[in-house]
């Protein structure tokens, strides 16, 4: 069996003759692309005559890679890679064909990342930081389910004719509307899910009472990268209002967070709840800090209440931040 190296020099010179007769005079670009929380190989399938900006099929070789130790079969490894580029094709006319100019200022929405395990991703894409997180932005194709997205890079952003600037107060208000923010008391959450499991609504009601502090899951309807609805100010005090007290944020994952009374736990125990959730039930793309966030109810303001020397998401030792990427578009 192919070592990674030797495989991915084989791939990257040999996918192409197994592409169908119509994809002929396509090409493969080869690079290092991030994706949230770790950066792969890929190789773009590249029409010809394409705008930079456009969006590309694409195949990831580590994952390629994976594929083909499982069933040691270089060549069905390669025919299934080019039967998915193929029809990657047609999604990527049909996505490309709807982002416009005109369409930005309503589609654009935003989520959150982690700054340092996503240093080279965020250098081509424009970005506004948070604290130990980055907020980016995206063009929302379609909101149904499932919800379809492309990630604004700094091309996109200056073909559709956006500042960061402008990015940011048009993804605020769409977010919102798009991707309307909710906060479910955790206790009630869990009494409808033994429920749905078949318990009796005493039961249930009963294992809800376990939960004696007002804690609340934040999220989103669609319960889609809604740990950017901790930012709204306005439902983060109501809130604390509701609970009488300052709150600690925990990141459960991109798509929520969880809000507990400050007087529940030390802000340094809840980080290392936080921490072993990512390392033991979160796959790497969802998972958005291992630190604990304070909201300050009088001074109504979000700041992190640790700093706490955790390893990186992907579970590495903390290295040097990277500086290096595309400049920032602000």
């Amino acid at each position: 069996m192919m070592d990674y190296e030797l495989f991915k020099e084989v791939v990257t010179e040999t996918l192409l003759s197994h592409m169908p007769d119509e994809l002929a005079g396509y090409s493969l670009r080869a690079d290092r692309t991030g994706k949230v929380n770790e950066t792969l190989d890929a190789l773009h399938l590249v029409p010809p005559s394409c705008p930079p900006d456009s969006l590309y099929p694409t195949v990831y070789l580590n994952y390629m890679y994976e594929e083909y130790k499982k069933s040691g079969d270089l060549q069905a490894t390669l025919e299934l890679a080019a039967f998915y580029l193929a029809g990657a094709c047609r999604e990527a006319e049909r996505k490309n064909s709807r982002i416009t100019p005109q369409g930005a200022t309503k589609r654009i929405v935003m989520s959150l990342v982690n700054t340092k395990q996503n240093r080279e991703m965020l250098g081509y894409m424009p970005h506004r930081e948070f604290e130990d997180l980055s907020i980016i932005y995206k063009y929302v194709i379609d909101t149904r389910n499932p919800v379809e997205s492309v990630p604004v890079t700094v091309e996109m952003a200056e073909n559709i004719g956006m500042s960061e600037e402008e990015l940011f107060h048009a993804a605020v208000e769409n977010t919102r509307r798009l991707f309307p923010p909710k906060a479910e008391l955790l206790s009630d959450i869990i009494v409808e899910l033994f429920m749905d499991g078949g318990f009796s609504e005493e039961a249930a009601q009963e294992m809800g009472r376990t939960i004696q502090l007002p804690i609340y899951v934040i999220s989103n309807e669609q319960n889609i990268n809604g740990a950017v609805s901790m930012l709204y100010g306005d439902n983060i005090h109501e809130l604390a209002e509701r609970t009488g007290s300052d709150l600690y944020i925990m990141p459960l994952s991109v798509h929520e967070v969880m809000a507990v009374p400050s007087e529940a736990a030390a802000p340094e125990e809840l980080a290392k709840l936080v921490e072993e959730n990512n390392m033991s039930r979160i796959g790497l793309a969802d998972r958005l800090s291992n630190q604990v966030y304070r909201y300050d109810k009088e001074r109504q303001k979000l700041s992190l209440a640790t700093d706490t020397p955790n390893k990186r998401l992907d579970g590495n030792s903390p290295k040097q931040d990277r500086t290096d990427g595309k400049k920032q578009s602000r």
